[in-house]
């Protein structure tokens, strides 16, 4: 797999494939040879990839081709553009001159292609399995539909990390695209990157490997300077700050890049916080040489060392004393300030979600967590629960309201993280400017009737928001939460599906490929089943988590 994955052996060399059927793309997955696909906008990528080949769509017979292959296909250095359609193989001529490529291994890559898809044994029929004119014809037409529909609406670009079918839960897509063209830039499909994608097929698609940073940059500032594109949506916390930059790169409305990095870079965010007295801040400090752990009074205690823009509790380390810290740190990259080290502290861990609009909070919602986001492991659980109206609540919400005052939110959704001590004391953690993630969102929906992920998408996009029942719960009474189980820790017989309504679970929710593969957990959400749950008031919820708790593992 990870031959196919990366280009970076010798050998036969990344193919690109241009205008291919589904036939063709098949027989380019039988060469063994990392892939790239290049097709007309509408054609349907989840019929052509496998998990790690490269997409793109791109009008290849126009005059931008020639800077697409410039600045997209040439980082790739394929050693053969090929293609088994005559407009194809026209685009493919240019490429490969452009790109100086082997013309015997060009030749010996198209016989290779021509040969295998010859050989193929087509089993489907109807329109997405038709080959010859009769198919050739259904797909144009369904590509002109699409390009009619979005006649004169909005463009944006969607840098989406999630994969696709998260926007389809329940019967219910979240992308406005009977309101905007989207054009998306995601991951490859063994991130999930066109899951689900049947059901609400994009135009305009690019997938490349999630942690190939600069490549999401070049895909995406080509799109942008190729398409009249708006606005720029980010849900993720790893696409915030991309989508942020390429915002102020272009000169788009939205969160800009100074905005979303204080709210990413936790010294940076600190130190906005801190200045402005909005919270209560643990002792920190930035840790970019093994010196400067030195500088920090280990008389107080444990500290935490973790990474400035992490997320999901990754690439966090709890250290004891200053020996132990060296240690640790023995073993990390320093360079580029990636790290910080701050005073561990000891409390409950609360969260407040909010929506902003025109910088003011129109909604916020506090939970409470059921155990420590950095304490997974295998066969352990995590959860939450929502937190009634009281005192504590209302001084939560006042320094979630001084906090995203300090940073400078106008517009957008975010997650704060918070202690509350034994001293009663409420202590800063962090805050992301984006939904929560996990099974918050399902949990905020179930009580209060709007997605918050939808919410983020819409003011993104520059549209209208609905916040459905908020801040009153949906039926007037109760309250919500999840449970949710980590891979592991012995063979989950999970709970029978006829068992739930009289549990309280108004969605059960199950995440294909937890786990790390090798017995681990790759991150505080990655959960293998999680259960959203209703109750009439908050000792109905506990007894109903504690049930659910019991029956999963009976």
């Amino acid at each position: 797999m990870v031959g196919i994955q990366r280009n970076t052996e010798p050998g036969p060399g990344r193919l690109v494939v241009i205008d291919a059927d589904v036939r063709a793309a098949r027989a380019a997955h039988g060469l063994g040879r990392p892939l790239v696909f290049v097709q007309r906008p509408g054609s349907r990528a989840d019929e052509l990839v496998d998990d790690f080949s490269g997409y793109y769509t791109v009008d290849f017979a126009g005059e931008g081709f020639a800077e697409f292959v410039g600045e997209i296909l040439a980082p790739l250095a394929p050693t053969a553009v090929v293609s088994l359609s005559e407009e194809g193989a026209r685009a493919a001529t240019l490429a490969n001159s452009l790109l100086g490529t082997d013309a015997t291994r060009v030749d010996e890559a198209r016989r290779l292609l021509a040969d295998a898809s010859a050989g193929e044994v087509y089993e489907e029929s109807g329109a997405a399995g038709e080959t010859g004119a009769a198919g050739e014809a259904g797909e144009a037409e369904g590509r002109g539909e699409r390009a009619a529909s979005s006649s004169g609406r909005p463009v944006a670009l969607f840098i989406n990390n999630h994969p696709y079918s998260n926007f389809n839960r329940g019967g219910v897509y979240t992308l406005p695209t009977s309101e905007i063209d989207i054009h998306m830039a995601a991951r490859t499909q063994i991130d999930g990157g066109v899951t689900g994608f049947a059901d609400h097929p994009l135009d305009h698609v690019a997938l490349c490997e999630a942690n190939e940073e600069d490549r999401w940059r070049e895909i995406c500032s080509w799109i942008l300077r190729n398409h009249p594109i708006s606005r720029v949506i980010a849900v993720h916390e790893r696409a915030v700050l991309l989508a942020a930059e390429m915002r102020s790169k272009f000169g788009l409305a939205g969160m800009d890049l100074d905005t979303a990095t204080r709210f990413r870079d936790k010294v940076r965010m600190k130190d906005a916080v801190r200045a402005a007295d909005a919270a209560t801040v643990p002792d920190f400090a930035p840790l970019d040489t093994v010196e400067d752990l030195e500088k920090v009074d280990w008389s107080t205690g444990r500290k935490v060392i973790k990474s400035r823009t992490g997320l999901a509790a990754k690439d966090l380390y709890i250290v004891e004393t200053l020996e132990e810290a060296r240690r640790v740190v023995g073993g990390l990259d320093l360079s580029g300030s990636h790290y910080e080290v701050e005073e561990f502290v000891k409390g409950q861990i609360y969260h407040c979600d909010s929506v902003v609009r025109d910088g003011g909070i129109v909604f916020s919602s506090v939970g409470k967590y059921l155990a420590d986001p950095a304490s997974y492991r295998p066969g352990s659980i995590f959860g939450t629960v929502l937190v009634g109206e009281s005192e504590l609540v209302r001084r939560i919400t006042a320094l979630n309201t001084r906090v995203l005052a300090a940073l400078g939110l106008k517009d957008g959704t975010t997650h704060l993280e918070l202690f509350h001590t034994e001293a009663d004391e409420l202590v800063f953690c962090e805050v992301a400017g984006r939904p929560p993630g996990g099974i918050i969102p399902p949990v905020i929906q179930a009580q209060y009737g709007f997605d918050i992920v939808e919410a983020q998408i819409r003011i993104d996009a520059g549209l209208d928001v609905s916040l459905g029942t908020a801040p009153e719960p949906v039926d007037g009474t109760g309250t919500a939460g999840f449970l949710a189980f980590y891979p592991g820790g012995g063979e989950s017989r999970g709970i029978d599906p006829d068992r739930l309504s009289a549990l309280g679970v108004v969605e059960h929710l199950t995440h294909r490929g937890a786990g790390n593969g090798r017995g681990g957990v790759r991150h505080s959400t990655d959960f293998l089943d999680s259960y959203v749950i209703k109750a009439a008031d908050d000792e109905e919820l506990t007894r109903r988590i504690a049930a659910i708790q019991d029956e999963y593992w009976r």
